[in-house]
């Protein structure tokens, strides 16, 4: 059948024929053609915008002030806790209270203490700092004692392993047994989360950083230091997060949904977004007319954004910056973001954030090339980024008509021609001086060459990508950690395409559906049958009940090539734009230019060419591309 895409719309549209009133026309088949797979993906990346969910639910015990220094204390509701256990552990008690004044002896008695002669009880007094004051054995009669002393300050009476870790604090009430398997970490978070203490979980749900029998730090622990206080409940074997306190502070896309049983749902990861998954969410969003979700990402990355123009790699919701990484093709996709969100809802806001993103790219430009660096912290000029340039400066200047952001279009597209093109093989570099072979390159590629009118240019690395295609793949449990996963699977064979060819020894063989989509998106432009290929996408997205696209038929774990089967940003906002519209990312240019074959040289010998590094493959699970784009 045929489906008539309209190319933007500001209010959400209820059914899916109405979305494909309008021109221009694309064909798929009538199998692929599936409302539920595009309703599915929009509602998959509008859950993603909330914050993840966890199986345990926990409180603290007060609304801690950020100024607050002291101890920390909460609750956890026990029968959402799955699958854990009491252990034994061990304790002092102390005979009476002793407080400052006190004069005399100080008694107690031990338990639960494995080999007692390989421990001690200290007795510290705090004036300016923590004098130790006693140290004696444990008595075999399960007492402890000391000689006559005099306290001074504040008295903190301790358990010591051999090592002088503190074991346990002395008690008139311990708690003989806690929850094994689990702990409840404390943060306080000011420029970021700074991890306080490790508290055990009692058996009645309840926690206190006074209660640290499991405290592996040295040194009496007297609180929290001042910040925004959060509790985590973390299961200890592998450090995977159950449930937390913690509210998102910014409204971020979360890039994954990490299956909670995946070896590699550690802290952090369900939590993190990359800001090129924040520019297509705000792109599909746009599509959507979802002005709410766009503006608010939008919002978010304008206050995370550095005095510079730039941003970081990627962040966390919670807490914001995570690194200091940056990279120039992420940077400037969320400049174009920026622009679809104000050609589609007629809000400027967000100006100053694409502005300032323009002024930063240009900092990172070779005035000898035109061609725009990955980042301030790497010598490679990857033909990715130079793309995903191009097309933000161009469409900058389309939005502003500002002449500068039109000619540094132009400068990078003359590099891209000049520098990056690869004369031989007839299809683009992934960067200056480096030949090897990635997939983006030139399906991206091919989309740059005809929205500048080279479509002799493109006829050649279109055919490059038939290197790249993956046929009668599968989608099965795994349980290896080489390959793992155990969440996902479909009876479809699939078909695709793999993310690195020539250059990338050893590279695996899965069906990459973000750099799939790109392929369908091109091919779509083309008129080109897809149907097998939406086919497929449609079969893992299936996959999950959800209804995300995984990123990935199969994990492969060995590095570099750290690949995951998890629903992601990246394809599934791929999936959902380029059904609603292909054009709706990189449009053809308003005035196509007329770049003649000069302009691709029979060599490239230029200095710059000599002189870059070559571009080191990035882990594309962290870094939703091949390129750390």
């Amino acid at each position: 059948m045929t489906i008539k895409i309209k190319k933007r719309f500001i209010i959400a549209i209820p059914i899916f024929t109405l979305l494909m009133s309008l021109l221009p026309v694309y064909t798929l088949p009538a199998a692929s053609a599936s409302e539920s797979n595009l309703y599915k993906s929009l509602a998959w990346l509008q859950k993603q915008t909330d914050p993840p969910s966890y199986p345990v639910q926990l409180s603290l015990a007060q609304n801690y002030s950020y100024d607050y220094t002291g101890h920390v204390a909460g609750t956890i509701d026990l029968p959402s806790l799955p699958n854990y256990m009491s252990e034994d552990v061990p304790l002092i008690r102390t005979n009476q209270n002793y407080s400052t004044g006190y004069r005399g002896k100080l008694s107690g008695v031990w338990t639960n203490v494995e080999s007692p002669e390989n421990y001690s009880v200290v007795v510290y007094d705090k004036t300016d700092i923590d004098y130790e004051i006693a140290r004696v054995g444990l008595k075999k009669d399960g007492t402890w004692n000391t000689g006559k002393l005099r306290i001074n300050g504040i008295p903190t009476i301790v358990l010591v392993d051999s090592e002088n870790t503190i074991i346990a604090y002395a008690d008139s009430n311990p708690k003989e047994q806690i929850i094994n398997e689990y702990e409840v970490w404390i943060y306080s978070i000011s420029d970021m989360p700074y991890l306080q203490a490790k508290v055990p979980i009692e058996m009645n749900g309840n926690f206190s950083t006074e209660a640290l029998s499991n405290n592996r730090e040295n040194g009496v622990f007297y609180g929290v230091n001042a910040g925004e206080k959060i509790a985590r409940v973390v299961r200890v074997a592998d450090e995977k997060v159950f449930g937390t306190t913690a509210l998102p502070k910014y409204q971020l896309i979360r890039s994954y949904h990490v299956p909670m049983d995946d070896p590699d749902n550690t802290s952090g990861i369900d939590s993190r977004s990359w800001i090129y998954d924040d520019a297509l969410a705000v792109m599909a969003f746009s599509m959507a007319g979802d002005y709410g979700r766009a503006s608010g990402i939008l919002s978010s990355l304008t206050q995370l954004q550095n005095p510079d123009g730039s941003l970081a790699f990627s962040y966390d919701i919670y807490s914001g910056p995570l690194d200091t990484t940056k990279r120039s093709g992420s940077i400037a996709w969320v400049g174009d973001a920026v622009i679809k969100y104000e050609e589609t809802f007629g809000d400027a806001s967000y100006r100053g954030l694409a502005t300032r993103i323009a002024d930063y790219l240009l900092t990172q430009q070779d005035p000898s090339t035109g061609s725009i660096k990955g980042g301030p912290d790497v010598g490679w000029y990857s033909t990715e980024h130079n793309i995903d340039a191009y097309f933000f400066f161009r469409n900058l200047g389309y939005l502003t008509g500002n002449e500068n952001y039109m000619n540094t279009a132009n400068e990078i597209q003359n590099a891209l021609l000049n520098h990056h093109w690869n004369h031989g093989e007839q299809r683009f570099n992934q960067g200056i001086g480096d030949p090897a072979a990635a997939l983006d390159t030139n399906s991206w590629g091919a989309i740059f060459l005809e929205a500048i009118g080279r479509y002799d240019l493109s006829e050649t690395a279109t055919a490059y990508i038939d290197q790249f295609e993956v046929n009668n793949a599968s989608m099965s449990l795994s349980s290896d950690a080489n390959s793992y996963n155990m969440s996902y699977q479909t009876s479809a064979p699939l078909f695709g395409y793999k993310p690195y060819g020539a250059g990338y020894p050893g590279a695996p063989d899965v069906v990459w559906t973000e750099g799939t989509w790109g392929v369908i998106n091109l091919f779509m432009r083309q008129g080109k049958d897809v149907s097998h290929l939406v086919d497929s996408m449609f079969a893992m997205q299936n996959a999950d009940p959800e209804g995300g696209l995984a990123y990935t038929n199969q994990g492969y774990a060995p590095l570099p090539y750290k690949l995951h089967v998890w629903p992601a940003v990246a394809s599934t906002a791929w999936q959902y734009i380029t059904l609603i519209d292909p054009r709706g990312i990189w449009d053809e240019d308003r005035e196509i230019g007329t770049a003649g074959a000069a302009d691709v040289p029979e060599e490239d010998d230029s200095e710059a060419a000599t002189e870059t590094s070559v571009e080191p493959p990035d882990d594309p699970t962290f870094y939703n591309s091949t390129d750390g784009r």
